[in-house]
C-alpha cells in the first residue's frame, strides 16, 4: 500500500504541458513601436547604475523619489482609495518601520517643532478649515463619485472608517480628537530606526483613551508604541523595541534642536511656494544610515544619492500639484533645455505626448553608470551551457513511469514498486526522458560587452538630441499605431546611422521599423496616417501647464485622461473627473526639479 500521496505531477513532457492548439490567423508581421523616450532619474547622482535597455536603477532606496503618471484607476471604489492614497492622510507607524493607519485631521503647531533635527524623513499634512488650501480640496474631491464632504471632519470620519481597525470606534476614539496639522518622521535612536509621529489634538483626555484602544487594536505593547499627550498635539514613537526609551530621546533633542530650525530643512521647505496640504522631506545622507541599520546596501546608497529632498502637495484652481526639489552637492546631470516646452507645444494635440532633451554628455554619464552597474553585480557569464540536468529517463524507463504512476495516484503499488515509482519521477523531474531532456538553455541576453556597444553606439548618436513621441489611445490595440508621431532631432546629421542602429538593432528581436520612416540630415521620424489635428500648445491645460513646468527642462509628459476615459470608460468608473496628467522635469541652479499637475473635469 502506498503512502499518502501528494498531487499528481504534470504527466506530459519536461517542455511543459501541451495545450489544445486553436486555430489561429497568421501573425502579423511585428514591428517596432516607437514610445515616449526614456526617463531620466531625478535625484540620482552621476555614477548611478540604470538597468540595461534604460529602465529603473537596480536599487531604489529607501526616501528615493521618481515621479511618473498615475495608473488609470480601476472601477469601483478604486477611486475613493485612489484619492486617499494621493492625499497620503497622516501615519502611526507599526512594528519596525511599518505604518499602521492614515488619517486626515485639522489645525494644530507646526509638527516640525517636536520632532529630532536629526530625522531622516519628514512628512506633514495640514487640513486646517482656516487654511486657504481645504476648500479647494473639498471642492476637487466632490467630483468624484462618493467624495462629496461639507467639512474635513466629514472627510476624516469616512477615511478613518476605511482604515477598519477593530475594537476603535473611529467617530468616538480618534476624529473626536484628532485634529489636522500632522507630521511622521524615521528617525534612529541608539543604533535602532523608529517612526515618530505627532497628532494635532483638540481634547487631550480624548486622546488619551483613544490612543490606548488604538495601541490595543494594533497589538502592540508600550515597549513597542509609546505617547504623551500635550494639550495641542500628541507625540508618539513606533519600533520593534524601547519605544519609550526613544519617545524621551525624541523630546529631549526637539526640546534643542527641532527639526523646524535645521538649516537643510529650513532651506529647503522655503523653497516651497505658497501652502501646501503636504510636504515631504528627506535627508538622503540620513537615509542610507538608516539603510544600514535595516540591513541594506547602504554604501550603494551613499555613493549614488545626497542632498535633500523637498516635495510639497496642493490643490491649485483646476487640480492637484505637486512639485520637488533636490538640494545636493552634485548638478542635476539632466540640465535640459529653455525650449523644449514650446517645442512640446507644436506636437499634434494627442492622448499621449512626450519630449525629452538628451545631456550632451549623456555617453559620459552612462559609461559611468555601467561601470557602476559591473561594480555591484559582476560580468561574468552566468549561464552554463546547454546539458540534461541529471540521467534523463530512456523509452523504457518512461513507459515503465507512466504504468507505475497510474497505480500510485490509485494507491495500487506495493512498497517495492513504489519505490521503484518515486526513483524514475525524481529522475523525470530532474532531467526528463533521452528524447525530451531537460536542459537549461534559457537566453540570458547580451553579455556586457554587447550591452555596452550598444549603449555607446545609441548614445553617441543621442548625445544633445531632442526626441518627441505622441500619440491616441485605442481601444483594440492601447495605442493607435497610425496616430503615431514620432522623431529624433540629433545634434549632428547623422539621422541615417541613427536608423541604421536601430534597424540592428530590431533584427535581432525579428522586427523591423514600420514603413513611412525618413531620415535626413539630422532628423529621423515617422508620422503616422491619423495623427491628431491642431497642436498641444491651442489645449488651454497643456499651456497651463508649460507656464509653470521648470524653464530649464529635460523631459516632460502628457496625458490626456479624458481621452483615456473615453476610450477605456470600464477602467475609469467613478473617476471621470480625471481631466489630465503633465509632468515636467528639469534643473534648477545645478539642482533636479520637477512639476507634476493632474488637471480635473469642470
Amino acid at each position: 500500500m502506498s503512502s499518502q500521496p501528494s498531487p499528481p505531477p504534470y504527466q506530459g513532457p519536461p517542455s511543459g504541458p501541451q495545450y489544445p492548439q486553436y486555430q489561429q490567423s497568421p501573425a502579423p508581421q511585428q514591428y517596432y513601436q516607437p514610445g515616449p523616450a526614456p526617463q531620466p532619474v531625478p535625484y540620482v547622482e552621476p555614477g548611478a547604475p540604470q538597468a540595461p535597455g534604460g529602465g529603473q536603477p537596480p536599487y531604489l532606496p529607501p526616501g528615493a523619489y521618481t515621479p511618473a503618471p498615475p495608473p488609470p484607476p480601476r472601477g469601483g471604489r478604486g477611486a475613493k482609495v485612489a484619492v486617499a492614497t494621493i492625499l497620503s492622510v497622516v501615519l502611526l507607524a507599526a512594528v519596525g518601520a511599518v505604518v499602521l493607519f492614515k488619517f486626515v485631521l485639522k489645525g494644530g503647531p507646526d509638527p516640525a517643532e517636536s520632532f529630532p533635527a536629526s530625522a531622516s524623513m519628514y512628512m506633514e499634512l495640514n487640513l486646517d478649515p482656516s487654511f486657504d488650501q481645504t476648500p479647494k480640496l473639498l471642492e476637487h474631491l466632490s467630483k468624484f463619485d462618493d467624495l462629496d464632504y461639507d467639512s474635513t471632519d466629514d472627510l476624516l470620519a469616512d477615511l478613518l472608517e476605511e482604515s477598519g481597525l477593530e475594537g476603535v470606534d473611529a467617530e468616538k476614539d480618534l476624529s473626536s480628537w484628532l485634529g489636522g496639522r500632522h507630521g511622521l518622521a524615521m528617525w534612529e535612536h541608539d543604533g535602532q530606526p523608529y517612526a515618530v509621529v505627532s497628532l494635532a489634538s483638540t481634547d487631550a483626555g480624548a486622546a488619551e483613551d483613544g490612543l490606548a484602544k488604538l495601541r490595543a487594536a494594533a497589538g502592540l505593547d508600550e515597549d513597542q508604541m509609546a505617547y504623551t499627550v500635550e494639550d495641542d498635539h500628541v507625540l508618539m514613537v513606533v519600533g520593534e523595541t524601547g519605544a519609550g526609551a526613544a519617545l524621551d530621546a525624541a523630546k529631549s533633542e526637539a526640546g534643542s534642536a527641532p527639526l523646524s530650525a535645521s538649516a537643510s530643512y529650513e532651506e529647503a521647505r522655503a523653497w516651497l511656494d505658497g501652502d501646501q496640504l503636504a510636504v515631504y522631506w528627506v535627508d538622503m545622507e540620513s537615509v542610507g544610515e538608516l539603510a544600514e541599520l535595516t540591513g541594506a546596501d547602504a554604501d550603494m546608497f551613499s555613493q549614488f544619492y545626497s542632498g535633500q529632498l523637498i516635495a510639497g502637495f496642493s490643490a491649485f484652481d483646476e487640480g492637484f500639484e505637486l512639485t520637488y526639489r533636490l538640494f545636493g552637492g552634485e548638478d542635476d546631470p539632466w540640465t535640459g533645455s529653455e525650449d523644449l516646452l514650446a517645442g512640446m507645444g507644436e506636437l499634434p494635440a494627442a492622448d499621449v505626448a512626450a519630449t525629452a532633451y538628451i545631456p550632451e554628455n549623456i555617453g559620459e554619464l552612462t559609461s559611468e553608470w555601467l561601470d557602476a552597474y559591473e561594480g555591484l553585480y559582476g560580468v561574468d557569464d552566468y549561464a552554463e551551457p546547454a546539458v540534461p540536468a541529471g540521467d534523463p529517463l530512456t523509452a523504457d524507463e518512461y513507459a515503465e513511469y507512466l504504468e507505475l504512476q497510474t497505480g500510485y495516484y490509485n494507491s495500487t503499488l506495493t512498497a517495492e514498486e513504489e519505490t521503484r515509482y518515486l526513483e524514475l519521477d525524481e529522475r523525470y523531474w530532474m532531467a526528463g526522458t533521452e528524447e525530451d531532456p531537460w536542459v537549461d538553455d534559457y537566453d540570458y541576453g547580451p553579455d556586457t560587452e554587447e550591452i555596452e556597444a550598444m549603449v555607446t553606439g545609441f548614445t553617441d548618436l543621442l548625445a544633445g538630441a531632442s526626441l518627441s513621441f505622441a500619440g491616441d489611445f485605442d481601444a483594440e490595440e492601447g495605442m493607435n499605431p497610425e496616430s503615431l508621431l514620432v522623431s529624433a532631432h540629433l545634434a549632428e546629421d547623422r539621422a541615417a546611422d541613427l536608423q541604421a542602429l536601430v534597424e540592428e538593432s530590431l533584427a535581432s528581436e525579428d522586427a523591423t521599423l514600420p514603413e513611412g520612416v525618413t531620415a535626413e540630415g539630422s532628423e529621423i521620424s515617422y508620422t503616422g496616417s491619423e495623427t491628431a489635428s491642431g497642436t498641444l500648445a491651442e489645449d488651454p491645460r497643456f499651456s497651463d501647464f508649460a507656464a509653470v513646468a521648470p524653464e530649464q527642462s529635460a523631459l516632460a509628459v502628457w496625458v490626456d485622461l479624458a481621452a483615456a476615459a473615453e476610450t477605456y470608460p470600464d477602467d475609469f468608473q467613478g473617476a471621470e473627473a480625471l481631466s489630465a496628467f503633465a509632468w515636467a522635469h528639469g534643473s534648477d541652479g545645478g539642482d533636479g526639479t520637477g512639476v507634476l499637475r493632474l488637471y480635473l473635469a469642470d
